[in-house]
């Protein structure tokens, strides 16, 4: 995670109440007040709004028209659709690259990323699709649902494994064996979710 010198405040607290509603320790219909927030990270109200704004074009809370802020309510199978969402985005994704030439690229940034195991797939796609609708779709994905997977540390090697996988079969030009791999990373990615969301219930 990048550290907070290096973001907008508002995204750091974007990522921080995103965590804690992918978690389950916000629940699903809680109403979130800017006031206790402000408080809470000892901040003016502005950035708190400027989160909402992400959180909200995250499909994370839901701006009633009483001007409320509520969390949106998640379950299991929710989870679980909206990683699948994400896998069909990104396979989408992978096919525009395929026709723009690009999908060499895209193994070399998951290649050099190897060790380190920091850009995951639909990351970086994000530097080289050239829709920019697609593109903010694939960052959104990123900065939350993606991120805060593998955050939790749940089967990480299983998730390096289908990564490294992808990896191999992008530089055999596989792309349909991609895809059924890229269904894998996704459904361990929700697990890893649901999992925590068990612990936190």
């Amino acid at each position: 995670m990048k550290d907070i010198s290096e973001k907008r405040l508002s995204d750091y607290m974007a990522e921080q109440i995103a965590d804690e509603i992918l978690s389950g320790r916000i629940p699903g219909g809680s109403q979130l007040k800017q006031e206790e927030l402000a408080e809470a990270f000892e901040a003016s109200r502005i950035p708190i709004r400027e989160a909402f704004q992400i959180l909200e074009n995250q499909g994370l809370i839901i701006r009633l028209a009483t001007r409320r802020i509520t969390v949106t309510e998640l379950d299991k199978e929710q989870i679980c659709l909206i990683y699948s969402m994400i896998s069909e985005m990104t396979k989408k994704a992978l096919n525009s690259l395929k026709h723009s030439g690009k999908t060499a690229q895209l193994e070399e940034l998951l290649m050099t990323s190897g060790l380190s195991g920091e850009v995951q797939p639909a990351e970086a796609m994000c530097d080289l699709v050239e829709n920019e609708y697609i593109k903010r779709l694939l960052r959104n994905a990123s900065d939350s649902y993606i991120r805060f997977a593998l955050s939790t540390g749940h089967y990480a090697d299983k998730i390096k494994e289908e990564k490294d996988k992808m990896t191999e079969l992008l530089e055999n030009g596989e792309l349909k064996k991609v895809e059924k791999s890229l269904d894998v990373y996704f459904k361990l990615l929700a697990k890893a979710v649901n999992e925590e969301r068990g612990m936190n219930e």
